[in-house]
């Protein structure tokens, strides 16, 4: 049996068509999108009408940014305050999918559980973890965290969310992280997802990685109207494509608190935060 699980598209519709070319190369009997389609991209419903035309029978789940711009279009903050700010990128998003599949994306479930597999091998699929769509899985999280993380016992477990792909063995558990196809920040700016076998009664994985038109996926940025709808905080964004890195976690550990409290403009947490990557010798922009 073959299994091929997407990521964290975040509407780059480039880097997702050269991932569903490989996909059809290898022919898997199952396709699974584990989250995080839609948002902080500049294309979300152009990569939803993609994935659902290419593949009809492919298994959807939702991740943190699925339920992010629901609550966007839901919950609209006061116009001219940091949180109205923080959130435009999200409800440029909500904008392009409209209330019909925002709807339909409400009820995308959060995981999925196959316990009928030939040889009675035993999936789960989540964007995150049994802790949640934010409580990822990487290289960093101790042992002792993982019970927690993994819950119940399966053959394999497939995660997201963190950007960065990872193998790892649990006990008797394959930890698969299929990374990112349209932001990855382990530094290799190329499309990532994975690719899932079970044969003779073992699950083994690959991690693909993809090269694809970066420079139109830039224009992209500008082009959809995200850099323009996103407002300042998008820059922050662009960045993480162009330097494939976490830049957005640290801002927010960093400069969001202050942000909210009236503190520091958005603009100027934002300036300073690229200055300072900039003076770290990072090169961001």
């Amino acid at each position: 049996m073959k299994i091929a699980v997407l990521s964290d598209v975040h509407g780059n519709l480039p880097a997702l068509d050269a991932v569903l070319e490989d996909i059809f190369r290898w022919g898997p009997d199952e396709v699974i999108l584990n989250g995080d389609l839609v948002s902080r991209g500049p294309y979300s419903l152009d990569c939803l009408h993609r994935l659902r035309a290419a593949l009809p029978g492919i298994r959807l789940l939702a991740g943190n940014h699925e339920e992010y711009v629901v609550e966007a279009q839901r919950e609209v903050p006061e116009p001219d305050t940091p949180q109205y700010e923080l959130t435009r990128f999200a409800r440029f998003a909500a904008d392009q999918l409209g209330e019909a599949e925002l709807a339909r994306l409400g009820g995308w479930a959060d995981h999925l559980d196959l316990t009928d597999l030939e040889g009675g091998s035993g999936v789960h699929v989540t964007h995150g973890s049994r802790l949640g769509n934010r409580a990822g899985i990487s290289a960093s999280v101790p042992d002792e965290e993982l019970p927690a993380r993994l819950g119940d016992r399966r053959d394999l477990f497939i995660a997201s969310h963190t950007h960065k792909p990872l193998l790892r063995r649990f006990r008797d558990t394959l930890i698969v992280n299929v990374g990112s196809v349209g932001t990855p920040m382990d530094g290799d700016p190329r499309a990532s997802y994975g690719q899932l076998t079970f044969r003779d009664g073992r699950w083994s994985a690959e991690i693909r990685r993809l090269a694809y038109d970066r420079m139109r996926t830039e224009r992209d940025y500008f082009d959809s109207g995200f850099m323009a709808a996103g407002g300042r905080f998008a820059e922050i964004i662009l960045a993480e494509f162009r330097e494939a890195r976490v830049l957005a976690g640290p801002w927010m550990r960093r400069y969001h608190r202050a942000v909210i409290d009236g503190e520091l403009t958005l603009d100027e947490a934002v300036g300073r935060h690229l200055e300072e990557q900039a003076v770290q010798g990072k090169g961001l922009l």
